[in-house]
Parts: C-alpha cells; sequence; structure tokens
C-alpha cells in the first residue's frame, strides 16, 4: 500500500506542473537526507492519522520532501534566529508565500508550521500535534510535498503543491 501512496503522490505532485515566470533558485545548506527523521515522523503521522483539538482527522497519502521548500524553510528560521523573532512574517516583512516563490517553488497551495525552542524532531512534532492548528496542517490531505529546517532552535515547516 506504501509504494502505491508514493506513487500517488508523487503523480499527483506531477501532474499538476507548470512555470508561470522565473524563480529565485535557493540551495539549502543541509540536504534531503539530513530531514529523514522529519520527513518519516510527518509521514508516520499521516499514516496513523491523530486528533487534532477534539477532531479527528484521518490518515491522509504520506508527503514528498522538495529541496526548494527546505530552502525556504531554512531562510525562514535562519531569520527568526538571527532577529530573535518568531512569526510566520519575516524579517523582511515576507509572507510564507513569497518566500516560497522566492525559493523556486511555484505553488498553488502552502502552508508553514514554526516553533522554538524544541531540541529534537520528536519534541517539536509532539508539540505541533497538541495545537489544533499545527495538527490539522501536519494531517491536511492538501499537501503533498514538504520541507523544514532547524536553526539555532527555530523551527520551520513548509507545506506546499506546486502548479
Amino acid at each position: 500500500m506504501r509504494p502505491l501512496c508514493l506513487f500517488l503522490a508523487a503523480f499527483v505532485a506531477l501532474a499538476g506542473c507548470d512555470s508561470v515566470g522565473p524563480g529565485i533558485p535557493v540551495t539549502p545548506e543541509a540536504d534531503a537526507d539530513a530531514w529523514d527523521e522529519m520527513l518519516v515522523a510527518v509521514n508516520d503521522l499521516r499514516a496513523e492519522g491523530a486528533t487534532c483539538g477534539g477532531e479527528w482527522m484521518a490518515p491522509v497519502p504520506p508527503l514528498v520532501w522538495d529541496a526548494r521548500l527546505e530552502a525556504a524553510a531554512h531562510r525562514h528560521s535562519d531569520d527568526m534566529a538571527a532577529h530573535d523573532r518568531f512569526s510566520h512574517r519575516g524579517s523582511d516583512g515576507l509572507s510564507t508565500g513569497e518566500r516560497v516563490r522566492r525559493a523556486g517553488y511555484d505553488w498553488r497551495v502552502v502552508g508553514e508550521n514554526i516553533a522554538r525552542y524544541q531540541r529534537s524532531v520528536p519534541e517539536v512534532l509532539e508539540d505541533w500535534v497538541e495545537s489544533p492548528d499545527h495538527c490539522r496542517q501536519l494531517l491536511s490531505p492538501r499537501f503533498f510535498e514538504i520541507g523544514a529546517a532547524e536553526v539555532e532552535g527555530y523551527w520551520t515547516q513548509v507545506f506546499g503543491v506546486p502548479r
């Protein structure tokens, strides 16, 4: 069943791809292998489903890692750490969607989870699951791809669906 879900997620993500303009490519400092633990943990949660704020969220297909989403996440975590700031809006005023586009990801749907001061993937994921809105993002069937980063205790997850 898992290979079929991965195939379907990849097929759906690729089916909607087109480019409406040039992006600004950004290469993340860490490769996707460094974030296997995050991807596995999120996809395990998505495979099980969870209760988010008293509402049962059924299992959903796994996400696929995207380096551009990782780059946008890294840029935001780095910005929050550098400015000791905790917000979805960057110190430069950019929103999640604007940061993701600048990383070269032409999105149809985008979402973001942020956290700070957690020491590990299991700890940050547990905190996100305990927050109804963050939990719903993690279990949203509308997302197909993910990237994440942590810089000095500032965590960012970015979810997306390409155009």
